[in-house]
């Protein structure tokens, strides 16, 4: 019995003497994988840069591949633009609506507010890397067939 009440009194002074966390650090980890999802952003501009020159220009395309269907092919290249742009805008309206600055809020809701972001900007890396691997894909296609 003594050891437990000694265990749990050193699990309990372990926790109470704990260092307690910043929120600095969990704005600078937000901070830094929203960096690495801009780095996705331009990928996801290019592509929608390709699927408009070619949307722009799809006689051009027909004569390099006979057998395409310009109806089929506009069509889903008008919907890869819009996943694209639908992705970029969910980026755009994080970015608009992140607020850095906690002035006012404690250290635990500025702690709390930074998980959440966090949960979004990951939830946003997500569907860009989905929608770069599915217009990829189409981009990649047109280029074998």
């Amino acid at each position: 019995m003594k050891k437990i009440l000694g265990v749990l009194a050193g699990a309990i002074l372990a926790v109470a003497c704990a260092p307690k966390q910043d929120y600095k650090a969990e704005r600078d980890e937000v901070m830094k994988f929203h960096d690495v999802v801009m780095e996705d952003h331009g990928v996801v501009v290019n592509n929608q840069m390709k699927l408009d020159s070619l949307l722009k220009d799809l006689k051009q395309l027909k004569a390099s591949k006979p057998s395409l269907d310009t109806a089929a092919a506009r069509k889903e290249m008008e919907q890869l633009k819009s996943s694209l742009g639908s992705a970029e805008d969910r980026m755009n309206d994080w970015m608009h609506q992140f607020e850095p600055d906690v002035t006012g809020k404690s250290n635990d809701e500025a702690i709390k507010y930074f998980k959440e972001e966090k949960v979004k900007i990951t939830r946003i890396d997500s569907l860009y890397k989905q929608e770069i691997k599915t217009s990829g894909a189409y981009l990649d296609k047109l280029k074998k067939s």
